[in-house]
């Protein structure tokens, strides 16, 4: 009987990959494990995955195919000789017997094809539909995708073409590193470009993360969410409003107010300190969901509750903070300035108002003494800016980087 013998369409095993496709539910096709091959000769074993519910351990099935050809430029048989006979087990007659022996090289290849396949299943537990391609991968590189899996910004950071070249520097700073002090001396050594490269990569990642987060939250009304998932963990986003130097001082600042007997207390959202001057700024959070605008009046429109609360609110926190200043002095370890402290408040989305909405708003802002209003989204706006300069003066430096990357190339690690 003739027949049309041909191989899974799948790739021979290799020492680091095994190809698996499915034919049902219970079964896969797998990469053939070569015993032995020349040009006249293939001996392999095509294996086949199966979800063996009885007995799951025994999750291996197969068959062994050895052929030969008469030339070296004729196709095996197994790839479609039409002319070419099978000969199987059902073959042998009562009386007769079919013998393969293995010598020692093509009996370890087996078994090490084999146990990659076990070792393998016991890994997956199930059948992959379609085809797939299974990676053996060290420690090191296992606990790197898992970073990328856990870090969707990170994966995107290296997924990006234009970071492939700083990627392959860090790594080589790293893997040519056997301690942090002499990663910090490798970073030291960066030619200043490089450096310069770098360190607005970082920073402009920096930015997208954070700029993810609030384009992804404008919508979240939870005021604890923004004063401490975004602005305490994120203390540079509320210093960019400040022209000069500024950082977090306190966050659910005490102010004074309290009564005799201990009521009354004013507490701050966050307290802000000119790292120079040592005075402070004062700053009330709402959330992107409040209200600014309040009924239409005569023409204009009023100013919601919210907002005239959360001026008000503020405000006292500077009268309050002025007066009891010595106090507070005294009470605490470190020293601060109260010199005409600035009051901010961030409130509410800009996008949610119409054209005369914001006509109105802008008046109104603009006409406060020493305080400053901002809505969530302008923040973030503020941010993508500063995402859209770095990346601009990073490109610049491009050309010059590559350079450096060509000479480097060769001692890459990959």
């Amino acid at each position: 009987m003739r027949i049309d013998l041909r191989t899974p369409e799948v790739h021979d095993m290799t020492d680091d990959t095994v190809e698996l496709v499915s034919t049902s539910s219970v079964t896969a096709t797998a990469s053939p494990i070569v015993l032995n091959q020349t040009d006249m000769l293939r001996f392999k074993f095509l294996p086949t995955l199966v979800k063996n519910e009885k007995e799951p351990h025994k999750s291996v099935s197969g068959k062994l195919l050895y052929e030969k050809k008469r030339k070296s430029g004729d196709a095996f048989p197994s790839d479609g000789n039409a002319s070419a006979e099978r000969v199987s087990r059902g073959s042998v007659k009562v009386g007769d017997w079919m013998e393969f022996q293995l010598d020692t090289s093509e009996t370890y290849e087996l078994y090490i094809g084999l146990k990659r396949l076990y070792d393998l299943f016991d890994d997956v537990g199930e059948i992959p539909y379609g085809s797939a391609t299974f990676t053996r991968v060290d420690s090191s590189f296992r606990q790197f995708l898992s970073i990328i899996q856990n870090d969707p910004s990170a994966a995107r950071m290296i997924g990006n073409e234009e970071n492939y070249d700083l990627v392959k520097i860090l790594l080589r700073l790293i893997t040519q590193t056997s301690s942090l002090e002499s990663l910090k001396r490798s970073l030291s050594e960066l030619q200043d470009e490089n450096l310069q490269h770098l360190t607005a990569s970082l920073n402009i990642e920096k930015l997208k993360r954070i700029a993810v987060l609030m384009e992804s939250n404008l919508d979240n009304d939870n005021e604890e969410f923004w004063q401490t998932t975004v602005f305490k963990e994120n203390q540079w986003v509320l210093a960019q409003i400040f022209a000069c130097p500024c950082t977090i001082f306190a966050d659910k600042a005490y102010v004074g107010g309290k009564g005799i007997n201990n009521s009354g207390g004013n507490l701050c959202d966050f307290i802000y300190q000119n790292r120079l001057s040592q005075n402070v700024a004062l700053i009330e959070i709402k959330t992107p969901c409040t209200d600014i605008i309040g009924n239409s009046y005569r023409g204009t429109f009023s100013f919601s509750y919210e907002l005239s609360g959360a001026i008000n609110q503020v405000l006292n926190y500077r009268d309050k903070i002025t007066k009891e200043y010595y106090s507070l002095c005294h009470q605490g370890n470190e020293s601060f300035e109260v010199l005409s402290p600035k009051c901010v408040v961030i409130i509410g989305k800009m996008s949610s108002m119409t054209t005369n909405q914001i006509a109105a708003f802008e008046n109104f802002r603009n006409s406060l003494n020493n305080i400053l209003v901002l809505t969530f989204d302008e923040l973030y706006q503020h941010i993508i800016d500063l995402i859209t300069i770095l990346a601009e003066d990073n490109s610049s430096q491009q050309v010059e980087t590559e350079h450096m990357v060509q000479e480097y190339s060769e001692e890459l690690p990959f």
